[in-house]
C-alpha cells in the first residue's frame, strides 16, 4: 500500500512536503558519522526497541539478522546504550574482510616478535572490547578453520595474544549479525553447529525498509537535515509526490540505499525542492510516472514511449534473472554489451 493511501486512512491527510528541520522521534546512539539514530516510528520497530530494552540487561548472545542496510549495527548500538555497559567499549568488528592469519591478528592481536614485521604489541578486539560490547557484522564469513578458535574463546572466556604466554581474560558481550541464513550454513557444512547455538541465544531479525514504510518519512527528513547541514544546503525540501514515489519503491538496498539517494540529492540539488524528476528513472516508473516531463501525462513521444516500454522489459526481466547480468541479456536477447550500454543510457542500477 502507498504510503500516502496508508495516511490518509489514519489521518484523513495527504502527505506534506518533508524539509530538514521536520522532528522525529528517534533515539541518538552518537556515532561518530552523525548518522547514529535508531527510527523508533513504526511498530515493527517500536517492538524492537522494546525487546531491546528486554534484552539490554543480561548478558546473552545475540544473534541479528537482516538484509545487508536494515541497521544491524544500530541495533547493536541500541541495545549496547540500553545495557550497563554503555560506558564502556563498543568494538564492532567486519568479518566479512578478515581471513587466515588477519583474523587471528584482528582479534587476539599479538606480542612483538610474534610474526615478522611485529615490532610493537597490538591490541585486538577480544582486549579492545573489554568489558564492552564486541559486535560482529557478517558472523557467516567467519572461515571455517578460524570458526574453532572463536568458539573457543567464547566458551573458555579467556585468550592469548598471539606470540604471548599470558592468559588474558574476555569479559565483553557478544552482539553477531549477519545477512546469511546460518542455520543453512550448518546444514550445508560451512558453519560449525557449536558455534551456531553458542551465538543464537537471542535472535532478532530486523525488517527491511519495504516492510516498514512508516519509516520512511521520518528516515528522509533525518537524512535531509543531516545531509543538508553538510552540504550547507539547510533549506532543501523534498515534495510530498517525491515522498510517495520513496514510499512505493521497494528499496533493496534498505535503509542504506535511501541514505545514499537523499546525500546525492541533496548534494546535486539546484533548487531548494526535490521534486519527482530528480528521482532514479527506476523509481518514476515503478509508481507509473513517465520518465518524460509533460503537462499532460497520456500524450508522449515515440521516443519517450520506446523509452519507458524498454525500462519496463528490463525491469520484469531483471526479476527473473535471478541477479546475473548474464542470465538479464540473454532473457532480453541482447549482447551483454548492448545491455550494459541500456544500463548506462537510462542509468539503471540494478540490484540483486
Amino acid at each position: 500500500m502507498a504510503l500516502k493511501n496508508l495516511r490518509k486512512k489514519q489521518t484523513g491527510k495527504n502527505l506534506p512536503p518533508v524539509h530538514a528541520r521536520s522532528t522525529a522521534e528517534m533515539l541518538d546512539l552518537g556515532t561518530e558519522d552523525g548518522l547514529g539514530k535508531f527510527i523508533i516510528q513504526s511498530q515493527s520497530m517500536r517492538e524492537l526497541y522494546r525487546l531491546a530494552t528486554q534484552v539490554a540487561g543480561a548478558d546473552a548472545t545475540i544473534l541479528i539478522y537482516g538484509e545487508s542496510g536494515t541497521g544491524k549495527e544500530l541495533f547493536a548500538r541500541l541495545v549496547h546504550q540500553l545495557s550497563g555497559r554503555r560506558h564502556k567499549p563498543f568494538v564492532p568488528v567486519n568479518c566479512g574482510v578478515l581471513k587466515g592469519e588477519l583474523f587471528a591478528d584482528k582479534f587476539f592481536g599479538h606480542e612483538i616478535g610474534a610474526f615478522t614485521g611485529a615490532q610493537r604489541q597490538r591490541k585486538g578486539s577480544f582486549e579492545l572490547a573489554a568489558n564492552g560490547t564486541l559486535f560482529l557484522d557478517e558472523v557467516g564469513e567467519v572461515p571455517l578453520h578460524n570458526q574453532v578458535d572463536f568458539l573457543r574463546v567464547l566458551e573458555e572466556k579467556t585468550f592469548r595474544r598471539l606470540g604471548g604466554e599470558k592468559i588474558l581474560p574476555f569479559e565483553a558481550r557478544i552482539v553477531a549479525a549477519t545477512n546469511r541464513l546460518l542455520q543453512d550454513m550448518v546444514l550445508g557444512g560451512e558453519f560449525r553447529a557449536d558455534l551456531y547455538y553458542r551465538l543464537n541465544v537471542v535472535p532478532v531479525t530486523l525488517p527491511p525498509l519495504r516492510e516498514r514504510t512508516d519509516d520512511i518519512p521520518v528516515l528522509a527528513q533525518y537524512f535531509l537535515g543531516i545531509y543538508g547541514h553538510r552540504y550547507h544546503k539547510p533549506e532543501v525540501t523534498m515534495t510530498s509526490a517525491t515522498l510517495e514515489l520513496l514510499c512505493d519503491y521497494s528499496w533493496p538496498g534498505n535503509v542504506r540505499e535511501l541514505r545514499n539517494l537523499i546525500e546525492r540529492l541533496v548534494l546535486l540539488s539546484t533548487d531548494l525542492t526535490i521534486d519527482p524528476s530528480h528521482l532514479p528513472l527506476e523509481m518514476r516508473l515503478t509508481s507509473h510516472l513517465s520518465s518524460i516531463p509533460s503537462t499532460d501525462q497520456s500524450v508522449m513521444t515515440l521516443e519517450a514511449a520506446v523509452r519507458q516500454a524498454e525500462v519496463a522489459a528490463i525491469i520484469r526481466a531483471w526479476q527473473e534473472a535471478g541477479g546475473s547480468k548474464a542470465k538479464l541479456a540473454e532473457i532480453l536477447r541482447i549482447s551483454p554489451r548492448s545491455l550494459r550500454y541500456k544500463l548506462a543510457e537510462y542509468e539503471l542500477k540494478l540490484k540483486a
